[in-house]
């Protein structure tokens, strides 16, 4: 395979799992790109349209930072909100007299 198809492929690895919001392939496709690009670039100077894959392996990288910076945003906002009902989820079960812990029939 060519490092401009290696390139390719690593752009849509990236980008894919970033899409689907799966985060453990995220990180895998991220140690990949750090471990495969300083291999491919021992390899000699840059073709142009080796360069080209670069530059769309960067921008994918970087679409997909901008959707896990996203979706880290969407949690953080999802836990504060858990958080603000907490003191009410308290006051219901000791006004109904469960434990929160004990399982109902």
């Amino acid at each position: 395979m060519s490092r401009q198809q290696q390139l390719t492929q690593l752009a849509s690895q990236v980008l894919r799992a970033a899409r689907a919001q799966d985060w453990q392939a995220v990180q895998q496709a991220d140690s990949a790109l750090a471990r495969e690009l300083p291999q491919l670039a021992a390899l000699g100077p840059w073709s142009g349209a080796e360069l080209e894959a670069l530059e769309r392996l960067g921008t994918a990288h970087a679409m997909a930072r901008g959707l896990c910076h996203e979706a880290s945003e969407a949690l953080e906002q999802q836990i504060a909100q858990l958080r603000e009902g907490r003191d009410g989820w308290l006051a219901y079960a000791l006004q109904d007299g469960a434990s929160p812990l004990e399982a109902r029939p």
